[in-house]
């Protein structure tokens, strides 16, 4: 799947006149070598410390550049054989090496030493031949002590940002990526409809949160296809927002998403602890109507503009006639934040097969509390299928006091 990966990027830096691209946000490492950096995913300060060194050439292999530490973990986990090392604050050498004769000491950088590391991928892009490269890299993405470390390296050579580039490809979806987002999102399904289950008065978000969690923990153990799961986001909102503890007569909203081998899924649905209110009902009935609107026009080729005009005109005409919104979703993937581009806005973006969006008219009423519909959709030939699949109506959830 990398390979393919790798080779659908090629084009677009070929299009788009890039040379070479050196990926360094944890997402971009991950989808063009395959490893999940560990380094990179749990404290990545925009620094460029794990790298992909990628050549629109086909015939210049790309190459990795990691920590020493890292080197076993990325041999493991990448098809990429050209893997380059820099020394880290850690020691990790092995055993017989720290206890044996003095001698073998060495100097080691107390943080990261973005000069060397840049040194090395200088270093690779000279052995591959290129003379005055066009470089690319996450420039966007990046803090300025990096970039001049970069612009250093590459004195004299023209930098272009690559970052659209990269959404632009990671749009559209492999088949092994597609399989990760469906577990994902199956995953989102099972622990929403457990925690709506249990749902009483007088629990608080903090609850809440713990039964998703545990829910997706007993899937995974039950059937391990569905997982591993490493990482899971929470955001429910509780009635007016007044208090985080369920109270009769609130709006619940449960937004949520749970990533599979670096893939998120996010999904939101809405319920109401007794009988909703005519405004409440109102609110989703407008909602609903928008997306169903939305639903109906995704295909590949259709308009990203279409489709928001098409929603935001459907809530307007059902009781909402002020409603205002900048997007109605989004594309998904390996962001962290879940939400990439293209954005379901006002723009001439065109949908296309395989694509992975979410679909979401979220609406926040202060006095009436948080409503969203949003479910994951793949594009294809034959119009959306839905990756999530709870109930899009307004459950009424029985009023149960906690014991």
């Amino acid at each position: 799947m990398r390979a393919a990966i790798r080779e659908r990027f090629r084009k677009a830096l070929r299009r788009d006149g890039v040379d070479v691209y050196i990926a360094c946000t944890p997402s971009n490492f991950h989808y063009l070598s395959g490893y999940q950096s560990a380094f990179i995913d749990l404290s990545w300060q925009m620094s460029g410390t794990d790298l992909v060194v990628l050549f629109a050439d086909s015939s210049h292999d790309p190459a990795v550049v990691v920590s020493e530490y890292s080197e076993q973990d990325a041999r493991h986990a990448t098809d990429i054989a050209d893997i380059r090392t820099y020394p880290m604050w850690t020691e990790n050498r092995d055993f017989r090496t720290v206890a044996g004769p003095r001698g073998a000491v060495v100097e080691r950088p107390e943080q990261y030493d973005a000069e060397a590391i840049f040194a090395l991928v200088s270093k690779i892009v000279t052995e591959r031949g290129l003379v005055s490269p066009v470089v690319g890299s996450d420039l966007s993405l990046m803090k300025h002590e990096t970039f001049m470390a970069l612009e250093r390296a590459f004195l004299g050579h023209r930098l272009v940002d690559c970052r659209q580039i990269a959404y632009r490809v990671r749009s559209i979806k492999e088949p092994g990526e597609i399989s990760s987002l469906r577990k994902a999102a199956r995953l989102f399904d099972i622990g929403v409809a457990r925690t709506v289950d249990k749902i009483k008065e007088g629990l608080t978000a903090a609850d809440l949160q713990v039964i998703f969690e545990a829910a997706l923990r007993d899937a995974v153990r039950c059937d391990p296809e569905l997982g591993p799961f490493d990482k899971t986001f929470f955001f429910p909102h509780l009635g007016t927002g007044e208090s985080q503890i369920v109270r009769r007569g609130d709006i619940i909203k449960l937004d949520c998403g749970v990533r599979v081998n670096g893939y998120w899924s996010d999904g939101c649905r809405h319920f109401s602890l007794g009988p909703p209110s005519a405004e409440q009902l109102l609110v989703h009935d407008a909602l609903r109507a928008g997306f169903d609107a939305a639903l109906v026009l995704i295909r590949p080729g259709a308009r990203v503009r279409d489709v928001f005009e098409a929603a935001i005109t459907a809530v307007r005409k059902n009781g909402l006639p002020n409603y205002s919104r900048g997007h109605v979703g989004h594309s998904i993937g390996l962001d962290d934040q879940t939400e990439e581009p293209p954005f379901l806005g006002p723009n001439d973006t065109e949908l296309s097969e395989n694509m992975m969006i979410c679909l979401e008219l979220p609406y926040y009423p202060p006095d009436l509390g948080g409503f969203n519909i949003e479910d994951m959709l793949m594009v294809t030939a034959t119009g959306p299928e839905a990756l999530t699949q709870l109930d899009r109506g307004l459950v009424e959830l029985p009023c149960h006091e906690t014991s």
